[in-house]
């Protein structure tokens, strides 16, 4: 049960990352945001490689590997999602990253030749979606949200699913065997600079001092938990098992956001919730014989 407890703890993990992201902002420019979850997160990623101290090949394919990489998988997807969560809720963008689910299965079939797409892995992925969005469908709220603007933000959550989509293939293609550290690390500093030039030409410098501390705290969990931790496993499970495994690192997002609304906010257990969440489970423990 190893690869369905790593794609649960990834669930939680970007479970509470989208809640922190969608806290934030409330009170920070899209861009703003993304840019200080960037800087936090290098700042966490470069005391980490001073005390590890991993091995880097600095030959200049191998850098152009991990830009292309970071910008697949952090500049796109940051922005996008960063600006999404002014139209949609948080639990509606959980349930619409996990396009990239079947996203990411269908391309891996065609281009990488060991990963082939079987009946266990439309059988798994059916039914871990299917719980996905019966989910967050019990949630009226959230897919609600929006109103009539609410289109923008599912459009950029697609788009911010199959760039995450394609980074997932690019890193098995080109960066397998590289040290997870380096691979989760590297994305965010060659991000970071073009994330930078965006916030100060379009949000100008950012004023700290006028956010709430709540805004602060939750800019900073979403850095933490976000680009540092979830992504170090991200990177984990494509280059110890697979591309396929590494699509479903979300999926488990809006089991965790249904337990953490009975736990703290009071919301009830209802049918469809409970029938969500035992086709998302058992569609995650499938994943054991991919």
């Amino acid at each position: 049960m190893r690869k369905a407890g790593l794609i649960l703890l990834s669930g939680l993990l970007y479970s509470i990352s989208l809640s922190c992201l969608e806290l934030a902002s409330r009170s920070m420019p899209p861009l703003t945001l993304t840019a200080l979850r960037l800087m936090l997160a290098s700042l966490v990623f470069a005391v980490l490689l001073l005390v590890v101290r991993p091995r880097f090949d600095w030959r200049p394919r191998r850098v152009l590997d991990i830009g292309v990489i970071g910008l697949l998988n952090v500049g796109l997807p940051f922005v996008l999602l960063a600006v999404s969560l002014h139209y949609i809720s948080s639990s509606l963008a959980a349930v619409l990253f996990n396009i990239s689910v079947p996203m990411t299965l269908v391309l891996v079939h065609f281009l990488l030749p060991d990963e082939k797409l079987t009946l266990g892995k439309v059988v798994g992925c059916a039914a871990a979606l299917a719980g996905a969005v019966v989910l967050i469908g019990s949630n009226a709220s959230g897919l609600a949200a929006g109103g009539v603007t609410g289109w923008i933000g599912q459009a950029l959550i697609i788009v911010a699913s199959l760039a995450g989509a394609s980074a997932v293939i690019y890193t098995r293609r080109r960066a397998r065997g590289e040290p997870t550290m380096i691979l989760a690390a590297g994305q965010i500093f060659v991000t970071l600079p073009l994330v930078l030039l965006l916030m100060w030409a379009f949000d100008g410098k950012p004023a700290l001092a006028a956010y709430p501390p709540q805004a602060l705290a939750a800019l900073a969990g979403a850095a933490i938990v976000g680009p540092v931790i979830a992504f170090w496993l991200l990177f984990y499970l494509i280059n110890h098992y697979s591309a396929s495994l590494g699509a479903y690192a979300g999926i488990a997002t809006p089991l965790f956001s249904a337990i953490i609304g009975v736990l703290l906010l009071g919301e009830v257990i209802s049918p469809p919730m409970a029938a969500g969440s035992v086709l998302l489970l058992a569609g995650v423990c499938s994943l054991n014989q991919l």
